[in-house]
């Protein structure tokens, strides 16, 4: 069911490419703007804000289920989640209660520091994957995701979603082997 706020569009051929992009699409905005915000309540405005974006270049929007046509709505939702996230400070808010949480000991504490180092090092690495690659990590391992699900989401197939995994890992892994060797 599409929100009220798309019930305002009077075109017949635009409400039915509004409706195509939602069923088709919307996951996806989703999982982009989680990427990127940490509210929920500011991930629903983000990609809100994105569908108002979107609905008023329609006319830009030949074929909906084309490569070119995901890569805009990606691209808007990312944009959009940007510009929330430098205007209001999602991220900062996020690790600051996570930093207030205090450990017990200071075992505690130099575990926590060395956890914190090597996630830190991990996601560093992860961000210097290709988006196609990085996609598949983050609705696989962060979200939970399955193959089949993430392979309907990216409208690839199921084994390029297993593929694209593998070879994530991959690099991931040469980069903090390479890392580590410099040291």
């Amino acid at each position: 069911m599409l929100p009220l706020i798309f019930m305002g569009i009077n075109n017949e051929e635009d409400k039915g490419k509004v409706e195509q992009i939602w069923s088709k699409y919307h996951g996806l905005m989703l999982y982009i703007a989680k990427g990127i915000l940490t509210n929920p309540v500011v991930v629903e405005d983000a990609v809100s804000e994105a569908y108002i974006k979107i609905i008023h270049n329609l006319n830009k929007l030949d074929d909906i289920s084309s490569y070119q046509t995901k890569s805009y709505i990606v691209s808007i939702v990312r944009s959009v989640s940007i510009d929330i996230l430098r205007k209001n400070k999602d991220r900062v808010e996020y690790f600051d209660e996570a930093l207030s949480e205090t450990p017990n000991n200071d075992t505690d504490i130099l575990n926590n520091i060395v956890i914190e180092e090597g996630v830190a090092v991990i996601k560093d690495a992860i961000k210097l994957l290709p988006p196609h690659l990085k996609d598949v990590v983050y609705l696989y391992l962060v979200h939970g995701y399955s193959h089949n699900e993430i392979a309907k989401m990216l409208n690839i197939t199921e084994a390029a979603s297993k593929m694209r995994l593998y070879r994530a890992k991959s690099e991931i892994r040469k980069r903090l082997v390479g890392e580590n060797h410099e040291k």
